[in-house]
């Protein structure tokens, strides 16, 4: 699939994210230290190791398949670095859309597009707030021509 890319701070924001989540396991390894000086060792090694492995490899790779694009009727999203997964959503079929930002995304000048369907939601995420906010008005647009369009008949 062609289709548009996330900013390159979307990546940025993935490592933030990911580093703020390891910190639990940081704390929990400073326990160890005091209970177990050999689980400590482990339980450090284990998890650095695996921090390493999403920062710049995982996340990398996952930010290079991660791809959104909006044509007149379809909205599709496709990602995935093991199995690769691709999302649609026609837009006569949208009920509602929803834009949110953690702090973290707010900082970053980035958002989290949901595009609530009968049978599911498709979320953009990491995009950038401006384009996420345009094209929800756009959408916003089409979803009234559809369901106004589908409430003469």
């Amino acid at each position: 699939m062609t289709g548009q890319r996330l900013p390159t701070r979307t990546l940025t924001y993935w490592r933030i994210r990911l580093l703020l989540f390891c910190i639990a396991p940081a704390v929990l390894g400073g326990f160890f230290y005091y209970t177990a000086a050999r689980l400590f060792t482990i339980w450090t090694f284990v998890w650095m190791s695996l921090f390493l492995l999403l920062c710049f490899v995982y996340y990398p790779m996952y930010y290079h398949f991660y791809r959104y694009s909006v044509s007149g009727m379809l909205v599709r999203v496709s990602r995935g670095v093991i199995y690769n997964q691709m999302d649609a959503v026609f837009v006569r079929n949208l009920q509602y859309t929803k834009l949110s930002q953690t702090p973290l995304q707010k900082i970053m000048h980035l958002a989290t597009l949901r595009l609530y369907a009968a049978g599911g939601v498709v979320r953009i995420s990491g995009i950038n707030y401006e384009e996420a906010r345009l094209l929800r008005v756009q959408l916003g647009k089409k979803m009234e021509v559809e369901h106004g369009e589908h409430d003469h008949d």
